[in-house]
């Protein structure tokens, strides 16, 4: 077989669990010191390469950085890689488990732990790149379950793309798209990767190759049968790795010679608008009342934008593209709902489109227009704890999915699609 003008690929796998002090990120552990370690954390690269193009799928198991931080992790592997940053996609776990890192406690340490594993399997993936096929599959799974009230739908998409040695055959990778919180363990004190580690482990024993999992849509999803407000145990981390293990065994794939690889960027603008102080006042009594949350500070951010004049906030972000033969793995930073990825592979007629959220960065949460609507948590009452982080003190307009939907379908079809 004349390999000379196959696509190639390589896998690399780095740990990135501290050996040094850290605070845990994601859940409600007194003053959140990670005690000790139940799982280690993993950063993951499969790197391909056609012709003089390449691009870098990058997993990491975290919550999630900001997009700025984001960026600059991105950026450095991009000049070590010698291309653009749009073709760097990071995913994140959203791991509640995870080190914290901006916190005060080795924050900007552990970020630089990172940089440097990144770096490290980069260098190692250069290395290893080989000629190879490249297979999709679709399986569903019942792994999940929508967590806000009168809601019942799920992406239970299990989407697989199966890498393959071009030479003999044999499988150097297995990327699988699921869509579930990991938060199974946000009480315990533990360094842990929750389920996706476990999950990697025993499918990696299932395919006889290494294994790295995407979080999907699941900004209102959480695992079938754990608690919204308290998590769970290590048996349901047991049961749910086993539960997307046996529902992945369903995987079929024909492998076949990449004709298209192409990954790059759009860049979208967000608004959202600065509540009066009538308005903001009543959120934040909903708020302490429903929640408990405590919105001070909160209030004096938005009567600091009153007073200068801001009425809306605008955020410009990117949505990644990643195309790969017939199949599309996309995303953007915020916490998506799954319904926007589900219209978005409806309106496209295929299931090999996914739509993700954690794609280079962890903003707020982002819902489609009814649950937008209803409000609650996600869609509002989390803002007056996280808007440092978000950048905006209340959600996005109630349009922005829709304008998510048309952009990601557009791309779709421009790239000859449908």
């Amino acid at each position: 077989m004349n390999l000379t003008h196959h696509c190639k690929a390589a896998f690399s796998q780095k740990d990135i669990t501290p050996d040094f002090p850290v605070e845990l990120i994601g859940g409600y552990r007194g003053d959140g010191q990670a005690r000790g370690i139940l799982h280690r954390l993993s950063v993951q690269i499969v790197l391909f390469a056609l012709g003089q193009e390449r691009s870098c799928l990058i997993a990491i198991d975290s919550l999630g950085l900001t997009a700025k931080l984001s960026d600059e992790l991105r950026s450095l592997t991009a000049k070590a890689l010698g291309i653009p940053a749009a073709r760097i996609m990071l995913n994140f776990s959203h791991t509640h488990s995870a080190p914290a890192p901006l916190s005060p406690l080795n924050g900007q340490r552990y970020f630089t732990l990172l940089c440097s594993k990144v770096a490290e399997a980069t260098r190692e993936a250069l290395l290893q790149l080989q000629p190879c096929l490249i297979g999709w599959s679709v399986t569903y799974s019942e792994l999940a379950e929508n967590r806000r009230d009168g809601c019942s739908l799920a992406d239970k998409r299990l989407g697989a793309l199966q890498i393959v040695n071009a030479a003999n055959g044999r499988p150097l990778a297995l990327v699988l798209r699921v869509g579930a919180h990991p938060n199974i363990l946000m009480e315990h004190t533990d360094i842990s990767s929750d389920y996706f580690g476990m999950t990697r482990d025993k499918l990696s024993d299932e395919f006889g190759c290494p294994v790295m999992l995407l979080q999907g849509a699941s900004g209102n999803l959480k695992p079938r049968g754990v608690s919204t407000i308290n998590g769970g145990t290590l048996q349901d981390v047991e049961r749910i790795s086993d539960l997307i293990l046996q529902d992945a065994k369903r995987l079929q794939f024909e492998p076949s010679q990449v004709e298209r690889l192409s990954m790059y960027s759009r860049k979208i603008e967000f608004h959202s608008d600065v509540p009066s102080k009538e308005q903001a006042l009543q959120i934040a009594d909903e708020a302490r009342a429903r929640f408990g949350i405590e919105g001070a500070s909160w209030l004096d951010e938005c009567e600091r934008l009153r007073q200068a004049g801001v009425v809306s906030q605008i955020q410009e972000t990117s949505v990644q593209f990643f195309f790969l033969n017939e199949g599309c793995f996309c995303g953007l930073p915020d916490e998506i709902f799954c319904e926007i990825s589900l219209e978005a592979s409806l309106r496209v007629e295929s299931q090999l489109l996914f739509l993700n959220g954690y794609t280079n960065g962890c903003a707020g949460y982002l819902p489609h227009q009814e649950e937008w609507e209803k409000g609650g948590y996600e869609t509002l009452y989390s803002y007056l704890m996280y808007y440092p982080y978000h950048g905006h003190v209340l959600p996005y307009r109630k349009d922005t999915a829709q304008r998510i939907v048309e952009l990601v379908v557009a791309e779709w079809h421009h790239e000859g699609n449908g």
